[in-house]
C-alpha cells in the first residue's frame, strides 16, 4: 500500500520514537504486547532529570518506522496521563541544542553519550515544557 502523506523534514531531523509514561511497567508492556501485537526490542533501566526510570523500548511496526517505549519513574509518581517524550534522530545534536536553547526552550542537562546503545542523547524542552529526547548515532 501506498502511503499518499507527504514526508520530509529540515535539518536533517527524523521522527523516530516516541515514549509514554505509565504507573506499572509490566502491567502496561502485557496490555501493548498482547491488545496491540508490539514486539518487546529492549528494556533499560537510565535516569531522567536525575531521576530514575525504567523503560521498556519496542520494535518499529515496519523497517525504518518510529518505536514507541513504555517509561516509568522508578519512585514516585508518574507525570499525569497524556504526557509524553517525542523522540527525534540528528546528526548534529549540538546544534540542535543551540536551536532549542536559541528558540526559548532549554536543554537542562549537558549531552551524554551512551555507548550501549552507540549514541549521544540529549533532552530538549519545549517553550512549554514538553520533553523531546534527541539522539546522534555514534560513528564507531
Amino acid at each position: 500500500m501506498t502511503d499518499p502523506r507527504p514526508a520530509g523534514s529540515n535539518d536533517g531531523m527524523t521522527f523516530a520514537f516516541s515514549k509514554t509514561f505509565v504507573r506499572d511497567l509490566d502491567a502496561m508492556a502485557k496490555f501493548y504486547e498482547d491488545v496491540l501485537g508490539l514486539i518487546p526490542f529492549n528494556r533499560h533501566q537510565d535516569a531522567m532529570f536525575g531521576r530514575a526510570i525504567d523503560e521498556i523500548t519496542y520494535q518499529a511496526s515496519y523497517a525504518g518506522g518510529p518505536a514507541l517505549t513504555l517509561i516509568a519513574y522508578v519512585e514516585g509518581e508518574a507525570p499525569a496521563a497524556g504526557e509524553a517524550v517525542q523522540g527525534f534522530v540528528t546528526q548534529d545534536l549540538d546544534a540542535v541544542c543551540a536551536r532549542a536553547t536559541a528558540a526559548g526552550g532549554a536543554v537542562p542537562d549537558p549531552i551524554r553519550e551512551v555507548p550501549e546503545f552507540g549514541l549521544r542523547v540529549a533532552f530538549v524542552i519545549d517553550p512549554e515544557g514538553h520533553i523531546n529526547e534527541v539522539i546522534q548515532m555514534l560513528n564507531h
